[in-house]
């Protein structure tokens, strides 16, 4: 069942991306609302469902664009992992919003650089005809993540609800009233 909320979650976040910011662009740019609620699923430290929720977000968004398939799911997958291992591994309080810019950097970063590989390797391989260069993704970058820091706290709003919301149904589930 909390699989199904994750998915619905993601379809709205989808539709609020695609259908109110896409006509709010900001120098040509949106936010990825499905990245941001992706990484505070990776940053928590609780269980594995920000992989469900980075393959089915990558997957959304694999259909949405216009370049090789396959690209959105690797990187959501790849800075999904790395954002829990760090998240796990490394950090040792908890994320507070001054740490959380620089997750939200660093991961956008990696996030930016793997979809820039994969199409370079795309185009070098023949399985694609479209190439951008990686002066597009580094002139668009700044915008873009000025964008989603200020989307940060809205989106992690929705994923408290979502959380609270599946915790909710697990808690009645097992008959525990509270």
């Amino acid at each position: 069942m909390k699989y199904l909320i994750y998915i619905i979650a993601v379809i709205i976040l989808l539709g609020l991306n695609l259908g109110i910011f896409k006509s709010l662009q900001v120098y040509g740019q949106i936010p990825n609302l499905l990245f941001l609620f992706m990484l505070f699923f990776a940053l928590e430290k609780q269980d594995y469902d920000f992989f469900f929720v980075a393959a089915v977000c990558g997957i959304f968004l694999d259909f949405y664009s216009a370049g090789f398939f396959g690209a959105y799911t690797l990187a959501f997958l790849t800075v999904g992992l790395c954002a829990h291992l760090f998240a796990n591994n490394l950090l040792v309080l908890e994320i507070n919003w001054k740490s959380l810019s620089l997750v939200l950097l660093a991961s956008l970063i990696m996030f930016n650089l793997i979809l820039w590989f994969f199409q370079f390797l795309a185009f070098k391989l023949g399985w694609s005809g479209q190439f951008a260069g990686i002066k597009v993704f580094s002139s668009e970058f700044p915008a873009n993540f000025i964008y989603d820091w200020l989307l940060l706290y809205p989106v992690y709003l929705c994923f408290t609800f979502v959380r609270g919301f599946v915790q909710n149904l697990n808690v009645r589930r097992r008959g525990v009233v509270r």
